[in-house]
């Protein structure tokens, strides 16, 4: 069943689409620190290109550390986030209960097991899909800035504090931490993409599916311990709120998810 669900899901229009956009945006924003860090080679006022403390250390060019002028990119991709898992696979479920199809498959299949791949396949695309973005991006990014040192003035926090602490751990280790960094940000994609999943399956309507999703997107990013404090490296954000951050978030997809699976196993009828 949930071979299935992933192969339908990953041969699907909608899955392409969005992965060509999320390569277009992340190599939108490398070119946007590429035209930015190396303005005078690119306009000829130096005959060699920059490298070493005059360029950017690959980890910071890449798209998590929001380095770009103006972060469009990442505003694109932050903003707008929920629709990214509802779009891959999350808002399928709606489409298939309307049409009869989800009934017919409770015929032939276990309910637990249905939910179970539904729920596995809901996290599993998206965290594949953002996880192998990132990647490729972060891949170009060694390409394109090999050899930089540069975090653009902030690694002089490392002169200020003689504390270890994430920022300065993030500054002394970078490859380490963005790349577990890209883990974590696959990772929220995936939850985020089992709560929507979850919202889906107890209230099956595109009109409630997408405004519920958006609303607890939007409270879970401006309250004070905001998911964006474990989505961005170097961004200055404490241990102590990533921490707090992450179990918020995961305690509210797990009881969510906890939430739909007892209501479709006990109490939705056919």
């Amino acid at each position: 069943m949930l071979k299935y669900e992933l192969s339908t899901a990953f041969k699907s229009k909608r899955v392409m689409i969005l992965f060509l956009l999320f390569i277009v945006l992340t190599s939108y924003d490398l070119y946007v620190n590429y035209s930015y860090n190396l303005t005078e080679y690119l306009r000829a006022e130096v005959a060699s290109k920059p490298t070493g403390k005059d360029l950017y250390n690959p980890c910071f060019a890449s798209f998590i550390s929001a380095a770009s002028i103006g972060n469009l990119p990442q505003i694109l991709v932050t903003w707008i986030f929920p629709i990214y898992p509802l779009f891959l696979y999350s808002d399928s479920f709606a489409l298939q209960k309307q049409c009869g199809y989800y009934n017919v498959l409770l015929t032939k299949a276990d309910r637990k097991r249905v939910l179970f791949s539904r729920f596995a396949t809901a996290f599993l695309v998206p965290f594949i899909i953002v996880l192998v973005v990132l990647f490729l991006n972060f891949g170009a990014a060694n390409i394109i800035f090999k050899g930089g040192e540069s975090f653009a003035g902030l690694e002089k926090e490392l002169e200020r504090s003689a504390a270890m602490n994430f920022e300065t751990f993030s500054l002394l280790h970078p490859y380490i931490v963005y790349v577990a960094c890209i883990f974590v940000f696959a990772t929220v994609a995936g939850l985020y993409g089992v709560f929507c999943t979850g919202v889906t399956f107890i209230v099956p309507k595109y009109t409630i599916i997408y405004p519920v999703t958006f609303m607890v997107w939007f409270l879970i990013l401006f309250m004070p311990y905001s998911v964006l404090s474990v989505m961005q490296i170097f961004a200055g954000y404490s241990t102590r709120e990533m921490i707090i951050s992450s179990v918020y978030y995961i305690l509210m997809v797990v009881a969510t998810t906890v939430w739909a699976f007892i209501y479709k196993v006990r109490y939705d009828e056919l």
